[in-house]
């Protein structure tokens, strides 16, 4: 079995991706399928939001789609104009030849992104990953990237990179799709932001840059197969993919009335806190949401660990610590957890 499978869907619904993510990660979790990269395009004009983004909008506004994904960060571009990237491991450090045990998670991403990396500059953009969760050129933004690891270990990385459109193009679809500003965005412009064609100042089709890419990890992670989705895939894919969008996936869980709340400016963008208290006064109800990534076990362990406690710094450092302060889990986009622990406990 090949140590990586290199999948090209250039046309793949975005219900359907989610849904195919969820089988992947079962399948390669129970070592039934070699870890996959699969490479893909989305019909339609969207926006993909992080996972634990609060969204309560319409799913489609003047011809602008809007999709969840399955790991966290910030918002950003999808569908046509932009390439995205999915690599899928049974645990996060599968294929990294290197000692793996000093490896942090927020090293996780420079790791995976360095075969995207590749494929960029052997197409002649020479692109670089400065940190945090952002791909440049001259410092200009060319794609996402992010990670989530599930309950069973296994690792979705995921990139979004700007092919023709970019995240100039995706603030004026933010304003139209989410007038009331409920998704944070900064404002980018031709001098912070870019895109593949308008650095190579050509037109370049997805099978150029997929097989730059595929070379790319084949040169970083190893030997590599390329194969097509399976019937079963394509079947699992559209089932699953169907079963969430039931589910109320993009607009999340309702969670009840929250009566505090708190924000703070993030690496990432904004990250906000709100809570219900009991009638004792400690916490009943707890929720994380905007621009952060981080394991979603960990998240609802979080949650877990913080119900019946009193909102006080130190019973919430040592909630956050107890949750976060191993590599097991991981929570990018806040600097410290410290800082994690501030913005819960000054909800009041």
């Amino acid at each position: 079995m090949a140590e990586l499978d290199v999948i090209f869907a250039p046309a793949l619904a975005p219900d359907d991706l989610v849904g195919l993510e969820l089988h992947l990660l079962d399948t390669i979790a129970r070592h039934e399928t070699a870890p996959v990269l699969l490479i893909y395009g989305s019909p339609g004009r969207a926006i993909s939001i992080g996972r634990y983004h609060l969204y309560g909008g319409a799913a489609e506004r003047d011809g602008i789609n809007v999709m969840r994904r399955l790991t966290g960060g910030r918002v950003v571009g999808a569908g046509q104009g932009w390439l995205g990237l999915a690599l899928i491991l049974p645990t996060r450090t599968a294929l990294l030849k290197e000692d793996v045990t000093r490896l942090k998670p927020d090293q996780i991403m420079n790791r995976y992104a360095r075969g995207l990396l590749s494929g960029m500059r052997a197409l002649g953009v020479d692109c670089f990953y400065p940190g945090r969760d952002a791909i440049t050129f001259e410092q200009r933004e060319l794609a996402m990237c992010t990670f989530e690891t599930d309950a069973a270990g296994a690792m979705l990385f995921e990139a979004s990179i700007a092919h023709n459109r970019g995240m100039e193009e995706l603030v004026h679809d933010l304003e139209r799709i989410d007038a009331d500003g409920a998704l944070s965005c900064r404002m980018y412009d031709a001098a912070s932001a870019t895109k593949v064609v308008r650095e190579l100042d050509r037109d370049i089709t997805f099978d150029e840059i997929a097989d730059a890419i595929a070379s790319g990890y084949r040169g970083s992670l190893g030997e590599t197969r390329r194969r097509e989705l399976t019937a079963i895939e394509t079947a699992q894919a559209q089932y699953r993919g169907r079963a969430i969008a039931a589910s109320n996936w993009l607009r999340g869980p309702v969670a009840g009335p929250m009566t505090l709340r708190n924000r703070i400016a993030s690496q990432l963008g904004a990250i906000e806190a709100a809570v219900a208290l009991g009638d004792d006064k400690t916490i009943e109800t707890i929720r994380l949401s905007g621009d952060f990534i981080a394991n979603s076990p960990a998240i609802a362990e979080l949650e877990s660990e913080l119900r019946g406690r009193t909102l006080d710094l130190p019973s919430i450092s040592h909630a956050v610590t107890k949750t976060f302060g191993h590599d097991g889990n991981f929570f990018l986009g806040a600097s410290e957890l410290s800082n994690l622990a501030r913005l819960i406990a000054g909800v009041n």
